[in-house]
């Protein structure tokens, strides 16, 4: 196994309480906006989620590195 990396589960990296409430609250708003054919607004928060997970993300591997 020389050479192999070894990768990281994303369910292994878990959101904070308060950025799973976050995500939570955004991912709950998507249905509403998707309903009233507002894309632009799907769009900015599927951004802002994957914002809040690559935060993580980064946090995450910067202690486990």
């Amino acid at each position: 196994m020389a050479g192999k990396k070894n990768k990281v589960k994303e369910e292994e990296i878990a959101l904070s309480k308060k950025d799973a409430k976050k995500v939570a609250k955004l991912e709950s708003q998507i249905p509403y906006h998707v309903g009233r054919g507002n894309t632009d607004e799907v769009e900015k928060i599927k951004g802002q989620i994957d914002k809040i997970w690559q935060k993580t993300r980064d946090e995450w591997y910067a202690v486990n590195s």
